[in-house]
């Protein structure tokens, strides 16, 4: 499965928004409408799916930089998520 479609469940499931929103280009608060614990929430579930054995932390600084699904992607890509 590709990393967008990895990305796009678990948005999906902890945004509780309809898939078609959740694109590369989304931005989670403007287009997501998500707020500040959803994005607390949003960074856990992503450290569960993809760091499950604790590979690598999504530290605060890291989260204050992600606004988009597409920061997202990029930050995996940067800890080797493929």
């Amino acid at each position: 499965m590709a990393l967008l479609e990895r990305v796009r469940e678990v948005v999906v499931r902890q945004l509780k928004v309809d898939p078609s929103e959740v694109t590369a280009g989304a931005n989670l608060v403007d287009d997501l409408r998500a707020d500040s614990l959803d994005i607390v929430d949003l960074t856990i579930a992503i450290e569960e799916e993809f760091a499950p054995a604790g590979e690598f932390e999504l530290r605060d600084e890291d989260a204050e930089n992600i606004r988009s699904v597409q920061d997202i992607l990029d930050f995996l890509e940067s800890k080797g998520v493929a």
